[in-house]
């Protein structure tokens, strides 16, 4: 069992690794604001040792004096389409890392696992390893690669492990409800109608638990400090998933394909090559994909109907 440190514990990703973390019977301690909603983390709330984040970082004090052996980070502001080019925002995650970094060097955690992104990558077009050139195009996608970057010498500096991943494409309990699979499913719930693009794209989901599951692999293991790519083996086409989707709830329900134009710079192909992590810790994508789908769209079904309440 392991004593560990996690921000961002009441977001979609936070909460899913932590859920997993716990049914491993690892100690949590994490940090939240007032303004946080635990709703993502009523199943364990009552495991975890939470520390309000207040303003004079009395917080980042009892944290170290918590002595955790693993410290995770994967609070990050400005994940929402309006916030990814806005560099006031963005910006805001280096220092609160550099906090984080200096929480990890005097309470002498000797493990850092950091969430990046693919958006690092910028735009591209197949499955892409770690050599992939990075070039991305929002200031999202750039100032991970400085907080990259900035967690690499950091630790180097002090002799602690760093592991920085990058996350593709995810899907799960917790996933905000503007995104594609909620905002499906909420529009057929509520009888609304669904414009999209034609659906071409090419997307590797991956289940929020597995991601729980890579990073338990990583504080279980020991294994080369880096950068790691973490994304879903199966490749769907969106339109596919879509119509799934869509049949599972109102097989008659309309979907207006075509009816909105790609993004700029849209990428058709997004998958990530997990083959450097899998030969340094071992498979992590083990969840049923059309389970996991049918279990995610059930929970969503019942929280929109709750709403209509």
């Amino acid at each position: 069992m392991a004593k560990i440190f996690i921000t961002g514990i009441t977001g979609f990703l936070g909460s899913g690794i932590a859920q997993v973390l716990i049914n491993q019977g690892h100690q949590l301690i994490a940090n939240y604001r007032e303004s946080s909603s635990k709703e993502l983390c009523r199943e364990f709330e009552g495991r975890v040792i939470w520390i309000l984040q207040d303003d004079d970082n009395v917080w980042a004090e009892k944290v170290i004096a918590f002595s955790p052996s693993v410290i995770i980070h994967s609070a990050w502001l400005g994940v929402g389409h309006q916030d990814r080019d806005n560099w006031d925002v963005q910006s805001q995650n280096i220092d609160f890392l550099r906090i984080i970094l200096t929480v990890v060097q005097k309470s002498g955690a000797p493990k850092f696992i950091g969430m990046g992104s693919q958006a690092e990558y910028g735009v591209y077009s197949g499955s892409i390893n770690e050599d992939q050139p990075i070039n991305p195009t929002e200031a999202y996608g750039r100032i991970k690669l400085v907080c990259a970057e900035l967690v690499k010498q950091y630790c180097s500096q002090y002799g602690i492990d760093w592991y920085w991943l990058r996350l593709f494409s995810f899907f799960g309990k917790g996933e905000a409800d503007h995104w594609l699979i909620p905002s499906l499913v909420k529009k057929i719930v509520n009888g609304e109608s669904m414009d999209l693009t034609l659906g071409e794209q090419k997307y590797s989901y991956l289940y929020v638990s597995d991601l729980g599951l890579a990073v338990n692999k990583i504080i279980t293991n020991s294994g080369k400090s880096g950068i790691y790519n973490i994304s879903g083996k199966k490749v769907v086409v969106l339109r596919d998933l879509v119509k799934n989707i869509r049949d599972k709830i109102n097989p008659s329900f309309s979907l207006n394909f075509g009816k909105l134009p790609y993004r700029v710079n849209q990428s058709m192909h997004m998958q990530g090559d997990s083959g450097k992590f899998v030969t340094e810790f071992g498979d992590f994508d083990v969840s049923d994909f059309d389970v996991a789908i049918s279990d995610t769209v059930e929970y969503l079904k019942m929280k929109f109907k709750d709403k209509l309440k």
